[in-house]
Parts: C-alpha cells; structure tokens; sequence
C-alpha cells in the first residue's frame, strides 16, 4: 500500500509538471512560494487525471499497472482488476512484440506513440492510439506514464472508406457504363469502359477537349447543358448526344452528369451509355410502324400524318392538293389462283413503277392489300390528271412471274382539297369512292369525286345490308338452265343458277349483287347454300321417281380456295344421300392456274366422286399445262366463241380446237350460249353433243323446270 502510494504521489508530482505547463503556466513560479496554490493545482491534476475521457495509466519498469484513471472502465475493467497486472496479457500476439520494444524505448528514455490492438475484458478487439512517456525522478526514470485514445470507431470508419473506395473503383474500372470526370472543358478521368466505347486509350482521352470528339451538330446542346450543371440549374440531368469515335463512326450516348468538386475545384462527374443500337432499333421500329414490310412505302398511320400536316400547311398557306387512290384491277384472283407470292412480287414491281410517276415531294403509301395512295402536295386537278395518266401509262406494260404474262391495270380515284373535303377520313372517304366509281366504269381509268358519288355508295351500301339479310331471311333460289344431248335432244342435266327473291323488287339477276357478294365475302355461305340446296332438290326429284340428272353449281375462285370446301361437299351428299355422281362442280379458268394449290382440293373431289368441268373456257389465263396434270371432266366452250358460229372463221376455229384438243385429253365438252339450230350443226360436225342455252330454255325455277322438263322425261 505504500508503493501504491508512494507511485501515485510521483504520479501526482509528474502531472503537476505536464499540467503546470498546458493549463496554469502563470501559476508556475509561485507553486513552491504558496501551500494554497499547490492544493489548487492538486485539485487541477485529479480533474485531469480523473476525469480525462481518455484511458491515462502508470506502469513500472516491468510494465505493470501501478494505477490509472476511471477511463479505463470502458474496456470493462476497475481499476483494482489492472492494478498489478503486466500489460502484455492485454495485448494481441501479433502486436506483442511491437508493443514490448515501445515499452522499453520509452523505459530507456524515449516517448513513443504507436496504435495496436487489445483485447476488453468480453473478449472483443479494441483499436487504441497509445502515448508512452518516460517518469523521470531526479534524472532516473521510475516508470512509463501512458495515454491511451480509444480509435476502434475512426478505425472501423477508416478501413469501411478503404473497403468503399475499393468497392467504387473496382465498380468504376469494370463497369460496362462509361464514367468521366470534366474540369475546364477536359475530360481528366475516364475509366475503361469509356475507353471501349470511344475506341480511344485511357492515355488518349485524358486531357481531350470533349468538343473534340462531340458530333459538331449535338455541340451546342452539350455546351448548354455543361453551362446548366455548373450553374446549378438543373442539378443532375441526363439527356443524350452523338459521339464520334476514333474510327470516324457515330454513336449515340445517353449521358447523366452532376456537379462535383474535385481537388478543390469545380467539376462534372457523369455516366455514359452506349445507346446507339437501341437507338437504331427504335428506329427500325418506328420504320417498320410507319412502313409497309412489303413495298417499304409509308403505310396509312404514316400517310394520316402526312396528310394532316399538309392540310395544315395548306390551309395555312391557302392552297390546294390531291389525294390519288389507286385500286389495281382483279390483283384477287392473282393471289387466288397464282398464290401470294406472286402477288407479293406483283405488288412489289407496281410500287417501284408508282415512284417512277411522281417527285421527292409527293408521298406514296400501301394503304392495305392491293390499295395504294399518293399524296400531292400543292397540286391541283391538272396535276393530279397529269399523275394518274402516268400510272395508267406504267401499268399498261405487262408483268412477266412464272412463265405467265399478267396485265395489272388500275382503278383511279381522286379528291382535291379543300373542294371535296377538309380531313383526312373525308378525303380518304371520297377518294375511295371515285376508284370504285372509275371500277366501275371498266377499270383502268381515274375519276374524280363528286357529289353523286355519295348516292351510289349508300346505294352499294344498302344492297351489302340487304345482301345479308337476305342470306338471313332465305331470299336466293336456284334456277335450273337444262344441258341437251344434241343427238338425242334430251336433257341430262342441268346448271344451278342463283337468283335473288327480293321482297319488294322481285327477282333480282346475278349480275347485280354476285361482285358485290364476291367483294364482301358473302360469296363464300351463298356458294355453301347453292351447294346444299342443289343437292337437297336434286334428291326431292329422284325420290319423286323422275329420272337423275347432274346438277352443276358454281363455284367462286374464293370459295374454291377456302379449306374446307372438300367438307362442305361431302356434308351436303352426306346429309342429304345424293350420289356423287349427280353433283357436278363448275370452276373458272382462272382457278387452275395455281397447279400446285388447286390439285389437292381437286384430287379429293374426284376421289369423292364429284364432277369437275372448267366454266368459260378460253376467256381466262388460257395454259394447256394444267389441262394434263390436272382431274377435269368437262371443257364449258365459253358463249363468246359461239355467238360467232358458224360464220366467223377465228371462232370456228377456235371452237374446233377446243373440241379435239378436249377429246384428246377424254374430257367432255359443253357449248354455251347456243340460241340457233345453225350453231347446233356446227357443234354435231365437230364432235360436241352437248350443250345449253337459250335455244333449249332459258334458266327456270324449281317447279317451271320440273314441269317442263322433268315431268316430261316420265312422260306425265
């Protein structure tokens, strides 16, 4: 207890000194004159001493703890645990020896200052900043004075700002987002990404001035937003820009930049992305959007847009334009019978030869399908007249695909602004109506709109809605045209011609609905209940006890073409018993073109049992190829050839080599339209004995027909 004591009465005496010197200097000279001084700067040491924050202890010569302050309880410890205690036993191996020579440096006497790492008394490493200094007693030293500083918070925070900027710049390095730092205009960091997009080195870059390499027309916008950043304007702001790379090439960036200071100086600190694909693939959408995959021609969104623009401009700048919309003539029954690829091929020369017709300034689009339009800005009617003969010129000259020569010919119609309307759906409207009015006409011409247009197409319009209702409400029958042996003068069968009972106007001909049916697609059920309803009368008069005859029934080239026309078929035989080989099927020309599409469908109604005779011979896309590898029955000698008979030599001989060629491939022939006993003669000297018209009967209802003719045949 003495030692204790006489340790911290030389401690006391030590700490006189360092406090004499720090705090109360003045006091110095009258510490040894005045008692109440020294018990006042007692008092000074044991506030310095006690209540210091940090650990301040007093070791012997063998490193013990001879006493220390109440600091030293936030390691865990009282101050009677370390009293006695040598200070090694604290201490992490790793930092024994280090801490040891320190010792002994500050016993041989030499103050030290160092950092290690002790262990508190819950077993946890503590970071501590420690000051040793030498006890001199009368020039001999008698101990070690030792000020320790807690440091495990600034420690950990130093190493977790070690550990972040390791982190940061490892990001940074091997990031794929380019990264850069700009001071005066300069670029004065970039990392290896940048380097990558740019095409330039690390070493390059640094100190390039970033006009150097900004496309010249993106410059202002680049020094706009720098000035912005550095004025604090915006803050951070991304926006982008295009770039040239060292190889010349541009490339788009999108770049997001902020102000920073850095070394004590304003700066940029920013991003950059690599955007040019995207960029180039928004495009490509944007193109594909607003462009026709097939023709590359704008599209009608695109055409909407240019076609509001202008009017606007013209309306603003009073003056006129012209819409042309073009129609190219029976393009359908190119995509029915040769297939879309050719038509594909078809619509894509018909592009090529538009753009030959008119300049930069004019717009040509693919509305949709076989439809096109041009728009003529700050053109009259005279222009728009001059444009639309062009075309008619351009598309007279034939198209050759397939070892087939094809006349495309168009339909023209066209608006003018303001005269007949003042937006784009009106415009479009009555353009559309002027091609169906110029179609109408006998195709390939052009018409302008006017008012009596409107008339007719609500006409055209009334009859698509009473077409189907009449589908509806059962309004078509079948009239029968009978086919006579022209030896015996008997009938053997008959075709099945579709009328139209309307209520209020009576019956109504073929030719006024069946394009308007073929053009809305009501061709297709109408063609399905012609099929049936034949079949169902035809049984009705077997099972009646008349004599079978074949019934022939139409068939359209788009009803042909739909893929289930072999089950249609065979469900109206199936449901109604009739044998196949009372149903015969007359198909155009036109149909037989497309060998390889038609075969399939013909095979299967042969195998079926069901006729099969070409209607209108001669007047389509005439090919002798497809008469061989195809299963045809009957050749229909088309009615043209045989008005002229016998007294015109073209015809008759025409005729006659249609008969033989027929014979030679065993295929029947029909003769049409035959109205005089001379044309009869004519057909039994060339071999045909078979034929209709209206020398025989023209076409006749159910009970007219079954009166006439069928009744006849059982002699009743």
């Amino acid at each position: 207890m003495e030692e204790i004591t006489l340790w911290v009465g030389l401690a006391i005496e030590i700490a006189l000194i360092i406090v004499t010197m720090l705090i109360i200097s003045s006091h110095l000279r009258n510490i040894s004159k005045n008692k109440t001084n020294f018990q006042l700067n007692e008092q000074y040491y044991k506030s310095l001493f006690e209540e210091n924050p940090d650990a301040i202890i007093i070791f012997d010569l063998d490193g013990k703890f001879v006493v220390a302050n109440k600091a030293v309880t936030i390691y865990g410890y009282s101050v009677e645990e370390l009293i006695d205690k040598p200070f090694a036993g604290f201490i992490l191996p790793k930092d024994l020896e280090r801490v040891t020579g320190h010792f002994i440096e500050a016993v041989e006497g030499r103050a030290t200052n160092y950092e290690c790492t002790i262990l508190d008394k819950e077993g946890f490493q503590r970071e501590i900043s420690v000051t040793n200094i030498p006890i001199f007693v009368n020039s001999q030293i008698y101990g070690v004075y030792t000020i320790i500083k807690d440091i495990t918070e600034h420690k950990k925070a130093q190493n977790d700002l070690v550990e972040a900027e390791a982190k940061y710049r490892s990001l940074i390095e091997n990031s794929l987002v380019g990264v850069y730092i700009m001071q005066d205009g300069k670029l004065v960091y970039v990392n290896p990404g940048l380097c990558e997009m740019s095409g330039y080195t690390c070493e390059e870059l640094i100190g390039l001035n970033v006009a150097d390499f900004i496309y010249p027309e993106d410059l202002p916008l680049v020094n706009e937003n720098i000035l912005k950043r550095f004025n604090n304007e915006t803050g951070a702001i991304k926006y982008e820009y295009r770039a040239i790379r060292k190889d010349q090439s541009v490339i788009t960036f999108e770049l997001y930049g902020s102000k920073i200071v850095y070394h004590g100086r304003d700066a940029i600190i920013g991003t950059v992305i690599d955007i040019t694909e995207r960029k180039n693939t928004e495009k490509m959408i944007k193109h594909m959007a607003y462009h026709d995959q097939l023709t590359d021609l704008p599209n009608r969104y695109l055409l909407r847009e240019k076609l509001n623009e202008t009017i606007t401009d013209s309306k603003q700048n009073n003056c006129n334009f012209a819409l042309v919309f073009l129609d190219l003539d029976r393009f359908k029954s190119i995509n029915d019978t040769m297939g879309h690829e050719v038509g594909d091929q078809v619509l894509m020369e018909i592009a090529e030869r538009l753009k030959a017709c008119v300049n930069d300034k004019d717009i040509i689009s693919r509305y949709g399908g076989d439809e096109f339009s041009i728009l003529l800005p700050g053109s009259e009617e005279q222009r728009a007249s001059i444009v639309a003969q062009q075309i008619i010129a351009k598309l007279s000259y034939p198209l050759t695909f397939q070892h087939h020569e094809l006349m495309v010919t168009p339909s023209i119609g066209i608006a003018v602004f303001p005269t007949h309307g003042e937006s784009f759906d009106t415009l479009i409207k009555n353009a559309d109506l002027a091609m169906y009015h110029a179609k109408s006409l006998g195709r390939n011409n052009f018409q302008f709109f006017n008012k009596e247009l409107n008339k007719k197409a609500q006409h055209e319009l009334d009859m698509e809605v009473n077409l189907r209702k009449a589908l509806e409400q059962n309004q078509f029958v079948l009239f029968y045209q009978p086919q006579v042996n022209l030896e015996t003068n008997e009938i053997y069968g008959a075709e099945a011609l579709i009328r139209w009972t309307h209520p209020e106007k009576g019956i109504i001909p073929p030719a006024a609905f069946i394009p308007l049916a073929e053009e809305t697609g009501l061709i297709i059920p109408m063609g399905e209940w012609a099929i049936r309803t034949a079949c169902q009368e035809n049984i009705k008069w077997q099972e009646a006890g008349y004599s079978p005859v074949t019934i022939s029934v139409n068939i359209s080239a788009k009803q042909f073409f739909q893929s289930n026309l072999v089950e249609i078929v065979e469900s109206a035989l199936r449901e109604t018993g009739l044998n196949p080989n009372y149903l015969e099927l007359e198909i155009t020309e036109s149909i037989t073109m497309d060998v390889e599409r038609s075969i399939t469908t013909l095979l299967e109604l042969q195998r079926i049992g069901v006729k099969i005779s070409i209607d209108d011979f001669g007047t389509g896309y005439s090919s002798l190829n497809y008469l061989k590898r195809l299963p045809i029955d009957k050749l229909k000698i088309d009615q043209s050839f045989i008005q002229e008979c016998p007294h015109d030599i073209n015809s008759n001989t025409l005729v006659r080599t249609i008969i033989i060629m027929a014979h030679l491939l065993r295929m029947k022939v029909v003769a049409e339209g035959v109205e005089t006993e001379e044309q009869v003669s004519f057909l039994l000297g060339q071999g045909c004995k078979e034929a209709q018209g209206y020398l025989f009967s023209k076409p006749l209802s159910v009970s007219e027909f079954e009166t006439k003719y069928m009744r006849k045949r059982l002699g009743k």
